[in-house]
């Protein structure tokens, strides 16, 4: 296999078809970063992961120290990376630098072998992949700054408008999951939303409560206690940290899921020792890439957990990597986080399919069996693209 000659990376800018409100964001938009690599003999994996100024910038001097080494020798490069924990000294901003550029040598090894990402974790049989719809913590029609929401919250009038969302999503692409994304600004607006939620889809569908860790423990548990009633799937980071969540987790009666509190390799141990969580919902990029990934999962089931695939708006690029894990790793059995059918516009060509009675098709072809629009890419990139080569 010939080396790596030339890493572009380019940040683009999604726009979304609506205005997402949570504990964390009220935006209209997200920046990714898009990855492309192409070995000596031109061949080209495409990866992607966050677009903060951070991500880009790490994610750029990473991929100078990859330049001359085999793309194939995935091992090699993350623990060249970060033997260690330790060794990764900035967090998760570093991690999901890594992610990326991993995500696209994987994206090569499939193509060099002729086997799609799925097929080279084991699996592949699974052809549809069920998809989660993301509920906003209200319904708004423009940019609003944060200190706006607090009447809105007040006036429970407006969750009419947040079950109309839920039921027309359901009606055109057949949603049979749903994440609401608690502000954590208002407990009584979080329990009558989901009440109203729940009334209004029915006991079929599955409802999962996600306040970003906004909550205190005290708060969360009393919260969570009211909502037990409603058969939840999951609650997912209803407060922080491990200590946290094992002592909410005492008290329920239904999982708790985290994507915040358990997100690299040396937390599962403790999670797992204070019964903190009953699912691992993991971010491919946060995780640090492929193999991180494929290495959690493996303790995960050992340990007598769940996981699941966590994802906010990523371009096609990243929302083929989830279809990709979720069927070739078989202890992913829940639906996948996804936000493809809210994002406006994309980079691929052809793009992928729209979501259909709840599911998304898993790509055809080697490693992601995705391509990149030239013309697309070039007109939502942000700012000039940077070209490493020898």
């Amino acid at each position: 296999m010939s080396a790596i000659a030339r890493i572009t990376l380019r940040r683009i800018e999604l726009k979304l078809r609506m205005v997402y409100v949570s504990s964390m964001y009220v935006m209209d938009s997200v920046r990714r970063t898009v990855i492309e690599i192409e070995t000596e003999d031109g061949i080209v994996g495409i990866g992607e992961t966050l677009g903060t100024d951070e991500v880009f910038v790490l994610a750029g001097r990473l991929a100078a120290g990859m330049i001359g080494q085999s793309p194939l020798a995935r091992l090699k490069l993350r623990n060249g990376f970060a033997r260690s924990v330790f060794d990764n000294r900035n967090g998760r901003t570093g991690w999901s630098a890594f992610a990326g550029l991993d995500l696209a040598c994987w994206d090569i090894a499939g193509k060099t072998h002729g086997m799609s990402l799925a097929e080279l974790l084991g699996g592949g049989g699974k052809r549809r992949i069920e998809v989660v719809c993301p509920l906003p913590a209200l319904i708004v029609d423009r940019l609003v700054r944060r200190r706006e929401l607090g009447a809105m919250f007040r006036d429970h009038r407006n969750i009419d408008r947040l079950v109309a969302y839920a039921l027309a999503q359901r009606r055109r692409h057949g949603f049979r999951c749903f994440k609401y994304k608690s502000a954590a600004a208002d407990v009584e607006w979080d329990v009558a939303a989901m009440r109203a939620l729940r009334e209004a889809l029915g006991r079929d569908a599955q409802l999962r409560f996600d306040p970003n860790a906004g909550y205190g423990p005290a708060r969360a548990t009393a919260l969570c206690a009211r909502l037990e009633p409603l058969d939840l799937e999951f609650y997912e980071d209803p407060t922080d940290d491990i200590e946290g969540l094992a002592k909410l987790r005492a008290r329920m009666t239904r999982p708790v899921a985290t994507n915040m509190c358990v997100i690299q390799l040396d937390h599962l141990a403790p999670a797992i020792r204070r019964g903190a969580i009953d699912v691992v919902l993991a971010d491919i990029f946060m995780w640090g890439g492929v193999q991180n990934y494929r290495e959690m999962a493996a303790v995960a089931e050992s340990c007598g957990l769940k996981v699941a695939v966590h994802s906010l708006f990523e371009s096609g690029i990243g929302t083929a990597a989830n279809l990709h894990l979720a069927s070739g790793l078989p202890q992913i059995a829940r639906a996948n986080d996804s936000g493809h059918h809210v994002i406006a516009d994309d980079i691929l060509s052809p793009s992928l399919p729209d979501v259909a009675d709840g599911h998304l098709p898993l790509p055809v072809g080697a490693g992601l069996g995705v391509a990149l629009d030239p013309v697309s890419l070039a007109r939502l990139t942000v700012g000039e693209p940077v070209i490493i080569t020898a």
